[in-house]
């Protein structure tokens, strides 16, 4: 469902998603068989969880991790307009080294904070994927987006963010996530504008 505020509904069906020619054939196959299939393998999250409540994990940290990194990368050099607020800059370079070399870096680099996203039923909404967003909190860059039942959130800044290295994936591949309903979180509410915008104007 790709929502653009435009036409009767404010949405068209996506049937294969956002598609762009972004990477050589021999980059997208190593990303999917080093950060892809070993996080599809691993990823599991309960179709319930209490609002509020706390949902504890271990995965593998290097390819978890790494898999997060590669989403984020592509972002950053896409030039579709679904990915216009992610830009690098600098870190965008020391990410593909990282990819390239299968290495995660240091636990205070790009730490990852996930939160678990809960339909109106009380569902783990897994259906649900959302463009990416950034924002700031206590001085530092985070961009933000929405799939596999989780926001995500990784900092990117040139200095320390303890609260996510504290908060969010541990170098043991241990995450807590909270799970939230979807109505409180900003990408969500900014769709739901749009739509009822368009459905006024129908």
């Amino acid at each position: 469902m790709g929502i653009n505020g435009r036409g009767n509904k404010g949405w068209k069906p996506l049937q294969i998603g956002i598609r762009e020619y972004l990477l050589c054939f021999d980059c997208e196959q190593l990303l999917n068989d080093k950060y892809e299939k070993p996080f599809l393998k691993q990823w599991s999250i309960p179709d319930r969880i209490a609002q509020d409540s706390a949902h504890s994990a271990v995965f593998d940290y290097p390819t978890f991790k790494l898999f997060h990194l590669s989403v984020l990368f592509r972002s950053s050099v896409s030039s579709l307009p679904t990915f216009r607020e992610v830009n690098l800059g600098a870190h965008e370079e020391r990410i593909r080294q990282m990819l390239l070399s299968a290495d995660p870096g240091q636990n205070w680099e790009y730490p990852i904070l996930a939160f678990a996203v809960l339909n109106g039923r009380g569902e783990v909404e897994r259906r649900l994927i959302s463009c990416p967003i950034s924002a700031r909190y206590e001085g530092h860059l985070a961009y933000g987006q929405i799939y596999g039942g989780a926001m995500w959130w990784i900092s990117v800044s040139s200095h320390r963010n303890h609260i996510f290295r504290q908060a969010g994936l541990q170098p043991t591949g241990d995450i807590v996530m909270i799970a939230v309903p979807w109505n409180e979180i900003g990408v969500v509410q900014d769709a739901s504008k749009v739509l009822r915008r368009a459905s006024h104007k129908a």
